[in-house]
């Protein structure tokens, strides 16, 4: 580099220096652990360079204040294709869940009911529902049939599978077989109506292919580790039915007992 150049880039880089020991100065006390003048620092060569390495995290900690803006790089948003992909991989590689759960039964504005219990599921297309609050009661599935069991009512209904429409059914493929993107169309991402519980989550809302008959649209909340946070189904007439879960354990061990039932003596049978 001609000797001209090398006196410009010189003068360049003590201007620089000028300005972040001038921040630096303003920075908070005991940000760093030893203050030293501007003296000092344009005598000591070996100094020169440590400063140099410390000018970005100077000027970055306060640019604001000296009014020197930066560029920071940032990934490309994720399209929901890769936000649904994501999902299908988090969730295909479990063996087990267990979560929290509360459900919600809404008509148009007005919540109708609240309930909460605890969820498990297992491979193959097993699940369990135990609803604590505000009653007692068991929804279950082993892979070929539904029963719901109400205490209260003495009463247990026994469903074959494939002749469900109960709206809870579709989750027990929530394990291995998820395959968002066959079962929906007109995924789209963040619908105005629908902001997210909290900020970070990502919300998909997307049409049943299936269902098109009895379901008007599905909504997906999902968070930065690809967790399905919240699901809200809405069917015609403005009735909707909202899942949110939390406290998510993966591959825990669950018993096969867990998703059998016997009722006890006395209770009324019915078979659909």
């Amino acid at each position: 580099m001609p000797a001209a150049g090398i006196c410009r880039l010189r003068r360049r880089i003590f201007a620089i220096m000028r300005i972040a020991a001038k921040a630096w100065k303003r920075s908070v006390s005991g940000a760093l652990p030893f203050m030293l003048s501007l003296n000092m620092l344009m005598g000591c060569k070996q100094l020169k360079f440590c400063l140099s390495l410390l000018v970005l995290w100077t000027l970055l900690r306060s640019g604001s204040q000296i009014g020197i803006p930066f560029a920071v790089a940032s990934s490309p948003p994720e399209s929901a294709a890769d936000i649904l992909q994501g999902v299908e991989r988090k969730y295909n590689r479990f063996r087990t869940l267990r979560m929290r759960f509360q459900q919600f039964y809404r008509q148009g504005n007005q919540t109708l009911r609240e309930e909460e219990g605890m969820l498990y599921l297992s491979k193959p297309g097993q699940m369990r529902w135990e609803y604590e609050n505000p009653e007692p009661k068991l929804f279950l599935t082993d892979g070929k049939r539904l029963i719901l069991y109400v205490p209260s009512e003495n009463r247990m209904t026994e469903t074959a599978v494939k002749n469900s429409a109960d709206l809870r059914t579709p989750l027990r493929l929530l394990l291995g077989q998820l395959r968002l993107q066959e079962e929906f169309d007109r995924i789209i991402e963040g619908p105005r109506d629908v902001p997210p519980l909290r900020k970070g989550n990502i919300v998909l809302q997307a049409v049943p292919k299936h269902l098109a008959d009895r379901l008007e649209w599905v909504v997906f909340e999902v968070n930065p580790q690809y967790e399905i946070r919240r699901i809200i189904i809405s069917e015609p007439g403005g009735l909707q039915t909202e899942f949110r879960f939390e406290k998510e354990e993966a591959n825990v061990p669950l018993s096969s007992s867990l998703f059998r039932f016997q009722p006890p003596p006395g209770t009324e049978i019915v078979q659909q």
